[in-house]
């Protein structure tokens, strides 16, 4: 008997242990299911996240290119109306140097009035004298006609001085003696 009992608890204990694995296999199929069912409101969701994204970049895109249109725009005018500014400029200019030339025929005009000579005039004049002056000088010089004058005195040289051996003092009694003689 006590071998039909181990069969029994045998088999009572397979039997539990086959009921807890097909429980647990069971428990991984509904986790599998809620698992998918997650899964998909999950995916949903991440979707709808993903839509919702995709708008809000291409509205900050469009407001970007916008605002990158409108400095564009803004730069463009700011370099049109420089070159207007730059324009005007160039035609004052113009307009300063007709006013200029208008001024200094005027100013020529009244100084040809007075006889003053212009800077032409002073340069044809100084033209000319530099041309005289070179003829002047690549003349040979004639020689001067001979005055009547009486013959210049020859230069006398200055003779050098050789000096002199000294002579030796005389003595008391000779320059005595020669005074002497000369008063007699």
């Amino acid at each position: 008997m006590a071998g039909k009992k181990r069969n029994t608890k045998q088999k009572v204990s397979d039997k539990k242990v086959t009921e807890q694995f097909e429980d647990a296999f069971l428990a991984g199929l509904g986790a599998l299911s809620n698992a998918q069912k997650a899964g998909a409101k999950t995916f949903d969701s991440l979707v709808k996240q993903g839509e919702s994204f995709r708008k809000k970049t291409t509205k900050r895109t469009e407001s970007l290119i916008d605002d990158v249109q409108a400095a564009i725009r803004e730069m463009n005018e700011d370099a049109q109306s420089r070159a207007t500014g730059l324009l005007d400029q160039v035609r004052d200019k113009s307009n300063l140097k007709k006013l200029n030339s208008a001024f200094d025929s005027r100013v020529a005009d009244a100084m040809d009035r007075l006889n003053v000579p212009s800077k032409n005039d002073v340069d044809a004049i100084n033209k000319k004298l530099n041309k005289i002056l070179k003829l002047l000088e690549s003349k040979p010089k004639a020689a001067p006609k001979a005055k009547a004058t009486k013959k210049a005195a020859k230069k006398r040289v200055a003779k050098k001085r050789v000096a002199k051996k000294p002579v030796a003092r005389k003595t008391a009694k000779k320059t005595v003696r020669k005074t002497a003689k000369k008063a007699a």
